[in-house]
C-alpha cells in the first residue's frame, strides 16, 4: 500500500495560518488589546479583560470562587488568584461564606461596579468598531454563527 502524500512544512504552515481558529483567537486578541487600551483610556489602568470576564461571572450578593472557576472554565487556582488581584485593586471584597466557613465568596464593590459599567461600554464601542467593515445583514450573520458556534460547544 502506498503511503499517503506528507505535506511538506510550508503547506502545513499554510494551513494553520488560513484555520479558522487561528484568526478566532486573532481577533480574540486584538479585541483583548483594544479594550485593555480603552480601560487605561478611562482611568482604569491597571484593569483587563480577566478582570472583566471574572466581573461578569459574579452576582452582586457575591459568588463562590469555584462558581465562578467553573463558569470560566479554568482551575480554582487561578480563579483565586484572579480574585486576589481584583481585591488588591478594590474592584471585589472576598468573604468567606457564613453558611460554610470553607467558601469564599467574590462581590462586587461600587468601585468594581463602575469599572463594569465601562467595560460594558467599551465592549459595545470595541463590537461596533469591529463589526462596522461588514455591511449590517454580514456583521448579523456573523454574531449569530459565533453564538451558534459558542453555544454548540457549551452543549
Amino acid at each position: 500500500m502506498p503511503k499517503p502524500h506528507r505535506r511538506t512544512w510550508p503547506e502545513l504552515q499554510e494551513e494553520m495560518v488560513r484555520s479558522p481558529a487561528r484568526a478566532l483567537g486573532t481577533l480574540y486578541r486584538r479585541f483583548q488589546a483594544a479594550a485593555n487600551e480603552a480601560y487605561a483610556s478611562r482611568g482604569w489602568s491597571d484593569a483587563t479583560l480577566s478582570h472583566v470576564q471574572f466581573l461578569t461571572e459574579t452576582d452582586e450578593a457575591g459568588t463562590r470562587l469555584s462558581d465562578v472557576a467553573s463558569a470560566l472554565q479554568t482551575t480554582k487556582q487561578y480563579a483565586g488568584k484572579l480574585a486576589r488581584d481584583l481585591e488588591s485593586k478594590g474592584l471585589i471584597t472576598l468573604a468567606v461564606d457564613s453558611a460554610d466557613r470553607r467558601v469564599v465568596l467574590a462581590k462586587p464593590t461600587r468601585r468594581g461596579r463602575a469599572f463594569f459599567e465601562d467595560a460594558c461600554e467599551v465592549r459595545a464601542e470595541l463590537e461596533a468598531e469591529f463589526l462596522s467593515s461588514l455591511s449590517p445583514t454580514r456583521a448579523a450573520a456573523f454574531v449569530s454563527t459565533v453564538r451558534e458556534l459558542v453555544d454548540d460547544r457549551g452543549a
